[in-house]
């Protein structure tokens, strides 16, 4: 069962153990956006593992000269029996396609409640 997170703020909901990070460069790199083939890629290994109705929201954050943060929240239409192995394998998939980035990962399904905060990331990042 999935817990409210006591801080429902942006980055304390960054910081919730429910979003999962991939390996990538340090603060500061130099990070370059994602291209239209990389998007597809990613597209692909989600139809894959979850569906074809399933939604992949993207966020790219760039601070300063270049580096930056990818936040990626993948929406499934059914409900998972175990979540947190399904996103675990989803990382795993997504390990190459962003290799050298650093990226942030959520899976959610129906029955994960979503806070304002995860709201608003669905409205201001694009959906592919």
């Amino acid at each position: 069962m999935v817990t409210k997170p006591t801080d429902t703020t942006w980055q304390g909901l960054l910081n919730d153990t429910s979003w999962r990070a991939l390996s990538g460069p340090p603060a500061g790199s130099n990070t370059a956006r994602l291209s239209q083939p990389e998007i597809r890629e990613v597209r692909q290994i989600v139809t894959r593992l979850f569906g074809p109705d399933s939604r992949i929201f993207i966020r790219e954050r760039t601070t300063g000269e270049g580096a930056g943060t990818l936040h990626i929240m993948v929406e499934s239409p059914r409900v998972l029996p175990d979540r947190l192995s399904a996103q675990a394998a989803l990382i795993e998939r997504l390990q190459d396609v962003f290799e050298g980035r650093r990226t942030r990962v959520l899976l959610i399904d129906r029955s994960f409640t979503l806070t304002e905060e995860h709201k608003r990331f669905r409205f201001v990042a694009m959906e592919y």
